[in-house]
């Protein structure tokens, strides 16, 4: 990677677009879905134990924002592995939103990512608008869904709620 790449993408950094396909086969576009809305793209490695954990956080944004939203939100996970790993970590941890496969980590090396899951908010403007880099973060993935929440103008939902026994802080 040159060094103008060599730190991770984050919050206010341009974005860039991507086509990758699901598992299936079926091809995902980033630039029509955040022009018409938000899309929070999630890259991360199935075997890694910090994806595993943020998992089921992961899917708080799906069933609390992009389900009830109409298509004005959506998540997909940015998967480096491929197609069959891929559907095995949809099945055991519960995973619903589109997962597709980086596999050729086109879309990893592009946002010069070093640490997962790395989380991307992205708009209409061509700068990230949102970021959680490099694990699990209580603060930031709560921040980001309170990000949602406006945009959407629904009431705000954490995605990591107080009563829960959860680090602040995961580096993957």
């Amino acid at each position: 990677m040159s060094d103008s790449k060599s730190l991770p993408k984050n919050y206010g950094d341009m974005l860039s677009d991507f086509v990758l396909l699901d598992a299936k086969g079926k091809p995902y576009t980033s630039k029509p879905i955040r022009m018409e809305g938000l899309l929070l793209m999630v890259l991360f490695e199935a075997d890694c134990p910090t994806c595993q954990f943020s998992a089921p956080y992961l899917q708080r944004f799906h069933t609390l924002y992009a389900e009830p939203s109409a298509g004005r939100f959506q998540i997909w996970g940015l998967s480096q592995d491929g197609e069959e790993i891929t559907t095995d970590f949809a099945e055991q941890f519960g995973v619903t939103f589109p997962l597709l496969i980086d596999d050729q980590l086109n879309v990893t090396e592009e946002y010069a990512i070093t640490n997962v899951p790395d989380l991307y908010l992205l708009g209409a403007e061509e700068r990230i608008q949102g970021a959680v880099v490099g694990g699990f973060s209580r603060a930031g993935f709560n921040g980001l869904a309170k990000q949602i929440a406006e945009y959407l103008g629904v009431p705000y939902l954490p995605i990591v709620q107080d009563h829960e026994v959860t680090p602040t802080i995961k580096p993957g």
